[in-house]
This record gives C-alpha cells, structure tokens and sequence, in this order.
C-alpha cells in the first residue's frame, strides 16, 4: 500500500507544553545533551550541590513524551525527547512541545538529526552573537509527513538500525580494549 506524504507546518502538529514549575514541585532537574538526550542533571555535572541553592520556581516542568531543547544549542544537537514516566524539571532556557496524536514521535526524533531540519534550523535561527532558534521558529518548519501508521514503521525501523549500530560499536569498543 502506497501513502502519501503531506506538507506539513509545525505549527499544525506541535503545541508549547512547558509551565513554569510555579509550586516549586519537588521534580528531578534534567539537562539535555548533545548525544543523549534527556540526562539527569545529577549524570551530566560532576558538582550537583549547586541545585540546593538554585529557583526551582524558574524551572520548567517536561511531562512524559515531550520535546525539548536550548534555543541557543540545538544546531550542535541540544534536542531531546523525554520517555520518562515522572515530570521532571529543565532550565527555564529550555523550549519544551509536544504533539499531535497524528504524530509519531520517534518518527519526528528521527527527522530531529536529518539535513533538512539542519537547513531551517540556518535558515531561520537569529541573533549576532549567539545565535537562537525559538519555538516560534520552529513553528515555521515545513516537512513532508505520512500517515501516522507509516510514521510508527519508519520510527521503528531506524530505531532498530540504530540499537544494531550501537551494538555494534560496543563490540568494537570491547574487541579494542583487549
């Protein structure tokens, strides 16, 4: 069966889903890295002590099965997408989306780390410095979509070439080493 792939605005499929951790809820602070994704910020930095002191209030709460990334880092990579079953917390630098049911998430996580996502990301950062690339530029993005059973195929499918990369990797890491 042959589908067809639909244009689609970011606009159409994603929604902002971060609040503000208002209450000062007691959630787990979560950094993203370049390689990673999600990380607890207690993995990512070797001095955690520094959170004590830190306004969790100025925090953002990342609910389960939500994008996010640094506005200022995500051309080196800083996206990731969050499969935890808890909320935690990101820095309030951090833009934070979901998505709509038509969507396939590992779909879209997959089509984070092509060339064509690079291209907007050029196309429409801003800035002199530093440059960003904010929620509402990435509402701009335009990429082509199947259908949503097609998206779970295409997701599972570079899923699984990625775990054999990696097993692989590890074999070689381990056939180095010796």
């Amino acid at each position: 069966m042959t589908y067809t792939w639909e244009q689609r605005k970011f606009s159409d499929f994603t929604f902002p889903a971060g609040e503000r951790n208002k209450d000062d809820l007691d959630l787990e602070p979560f950094a993203i890295t370049n390689n990673q994704g999600f990380i607890a910020q207690s993995e990512a930095h070797d001095d955690f002590g520094y959170m004590k002191d830190v306004d969790r209030k100025m925090y953002i709460v990342v609910k389960p099965n939500s994008f996010a990334y640094n506005p200022a880092r995500i051309n080196v990579g800083s996206l990731g997408y969050y499969e935890g079953a808890e909320n935690v917390i990101v820095s309030s630098l951090y833009e934070v989306f979901q998505t709509a049911e038509y969507v396939d998430d590992k779909f879209l996580k997959h089509w984070f780390k092509t060339k064509a996502f690079q291209d907007w990301i050029e196309r429409l950062q801003e800035g002199s410095v530093r440059l960003y690339f904010y929620y509402d530029k990435l509402c701009e993005c335009i990429m082509s979509m199947p259908s949503v059973e097609e998206q779970r195929k295409i997701g599972a499918y570079l899923d699984k070439i990625d775990n054999l990369i990696t097993l692989h990797q590890r074999k070689l890491k381990s056939a180095k080493c010796r």
